[in-house]
């Protein structure tokens, strides 16, 4: 054995005798009498008789007949018709000896999918949407669709999953409620053997290549970078720069601002909560962006060009120059080397911090830098959660990890000295004339953009790595996208009680539609509301309120 294995089997130990004493909260005498019992075939076998394999703490295979469990989840690849002949699930049903039934849902079509799932009252066992429930999954609690022993499932049932929690203070925080319940578990970031943030993943970036044929520097200062969105529309290009669909934009980083809808606008000023939309610094940035509108330098249709699903395109066709909103496994040359999605081969994103508005004034980001990210969850309809809760521990396993993002041992990859696991040439150079991406999908789950259980970022890099010639152009985005010293994002794990939620939601959610509207408008000229104005009417509809409540629940959540 290696002695990264050892260590790592030490460490396991460890975690998973200290996850009975420290971790999110709860009561033992609770937790014990809500354990649903297992059923798998190996009730009556002896412990000392039991020879099944041990994976951090979870005996292989679970059970001793094949049972089946149905699984929901987000999965966007277009190689594999049936899941259940990815190599690597294949692989985990013989190791489990469970067969899963999956009902994969593509991402431009999981939020109807999801509502109609919901709505319909007739569930699959477990549910990975990488979407929050409506209302939070406390509501779904309540509504009798998330099960309501989920803290005790999760305790007793799924070691390699406390231990992963466990071994980061800020993952244990993310991942339990203010009163150390786990309603949920959650998809661990990490690399091959951690529990870790993958720092700033997703920024703005502009086409190098395309900057270079312009003949131009690399703008530091917003009136720069306004410079060369001139030089791009007087060079054909049709829609210099590309801003969220809210009106919003990393840039707003220059004003040192979050314009962040999916945080709710909401923003740190040092531990206080404010709202990027009442700063004074957001009527500089929103006069900025409408110059720039009217100056035809943004696309206008900005409100519906959505980050993910329409870059490519964009790339393909030589659209802007600059991005608002990439996310790093996408920066380089990678859409064209290995994932093989533009005719232009020399296509190039750059990512950049937010310039400054002056010449070395600093700047700040806004970032969800998440370890205990989207919700999984067994549902009332599992007629066995105990044994559910146990196979979606394995995919928090080290061993699962490997089938869900490396494959299969010696024909996708191989495990190094240290034990480390390396892909293999021919993930790299494959007679299938498939992109890398979606080789590995042959092989391995998550490889169809799915991230079940441990999201091992260290795989995305070693694919990005080598495809770009030894440069890790993906954790080299990370890394500048990280480096303003201020972050002034929220964290998504606030947990506003039931009282709290009751007394804000309709203020909230009319204050976001409110700001959201105003943005666009504003910009495009359709508002010509001052902005004085327009900060009063959101006060005036309770926006003081929702922050005094979000202040609450940030000062409980430093508290956990």
């Amino acid at each position: 054995m290696t002695k990264i294995k050892k260590m790592l089997a030490l460490f396991l130990a460890l975690a998973m005798v200290l996850a009975m004493f420290t971790g999110c909260g709860s009561d033992a005498d609770e937790t014990e009498s809500s354990v649903p019992e297992l059923s798998n075939g190996f009730e009556d076998v002896a412990e000392e008789e039991d020879t099944r394999r041990d994976v951090g703490g979870l005996k292989l295979p679970l059970c001793a007949e094949k049972q089946e469990l149905t699984v929901w989840l987000i999965y966007s690849g277009t190689v594999m018709a049936d899941l259940n002949d990815v190599a690597g699930v294949k692989q985990m049903e013989e190791n489990t000896n469970v067969h899963i039934n999956w009902i994969p849902v593509e991402q431009n079509e999981l939020s109807e999918k999801y509502g109609i799932l919901l709505a319909s009252g007739d569930y699959p066992d477990i549910i990975y949407s990488n979407m929050s429930y409506p209302g939070g999954f406390e509501v779904g609690v309540e509504d009798g669709v998330i099960s309501p022993d989920m803290d005790s499932l999760i305790r007793n049932y799924m070691p390699n999953y406390m231990a992963l929690i466990n071994s980061s203070d800020q993952a244990r925080r993310e991942a339990c409620n203010d009163e150390g319940k786990m309603l949920v578990a959650r998809i661990i970031v990490g690399q091959d053997y951690t529990a870790e943030s993958e720092g700033t993943y997703q920024g703005l970036a502009y086409r190098a290549d395309l900057l270079e044929q312009l003949g131009m520097d690399v703008p530091t200062t917003v009136d720069g970078w306004h410079d060369v969105l001139v030089a791009a529309k007087n060079a054909g290009i049709p829609n210099p720069f590309v801003l969220d669909q809210n009106g919003g934009s990393a840039l707003s980083g220059a004003w040192g601002i979050s314009t962040e809808s999916a945080n709710n606008w909401l923003m740190l000023k040092g531990d206080t909560i404010t709202s990027g939309a009442v700063e004074d610094e957001f009527e500089d940035y929103l006069n900025t962006m409408k110059a720039w509108y009217a100056e035809g330098l943004i696309n206008p249709n900005f409100t519906s060009f959505h980050f993910y699903l329409d870059t490519p395109n964009s790339v393909n066709t030589n659209d802007s120059i600059l991005y608002s909103r990439v996310l790093s496994a996408f920066t380089g040359n990678n859409y064209a080397m290995y994932r093989m999605v533009t005719e232009q081969p020399n296509e190039f994103l750059q990512a950049i911090t937010a310039p400054s508005l002056n010449e070395g004034d600093p700047v700040v980001q806004a970032a969800g830098r998440v370890i205990a990210k989207e919700g999984i969850y067994i549902t009332t309809a599992c007629e066995n959660p105990a044994l559910a809760a146990q196979w979606l521990d394995y995919q928090y396993s080290f061993e699962g990890m490997l089938l869900n993002w490396y494959g299969i041992e010696n024909e996708t990859y191989t495990l190094d000295a240290d034990g480390i696991p390396q892909f293999t040439e021919a993930v790299f150079n494959n007679d299938s004339g498939l992109s890398t991406n979606d080789y590995l999908s042959q092989y391995a789950l998550n490889w169809g953009n799915s991230w079940l259980g441990k999201h091992c970022i260290s795989a995305s890099w070693k694919v990005s790595t080598t495809a770009a010639g030894g440069h890790n152009q993906e954790l080299e985005s990370d890394d500048i996208w990280s480096e303003p010293e201020t972050n002034v994002w929220v964290t998504s794990s606030l947990t506003l009680t039931e009282e709290e939620s009751d007394a804000i939601s309709s203020e909230l959610t009319a204050l976001v539609t409110m700001i959201n509207e105003y943005t666009v408008n504003y910009i495009i000229g359709q508002d010509v509301k001052p902005f004085e104005e327009f900060r009063e009417d959101l006060y005036s509809f309770g926006l003081q309120e929702v922050l005094d409540t979000y202040q609450a629940a940030y000062d409980r959540y430093l508290a956990r």
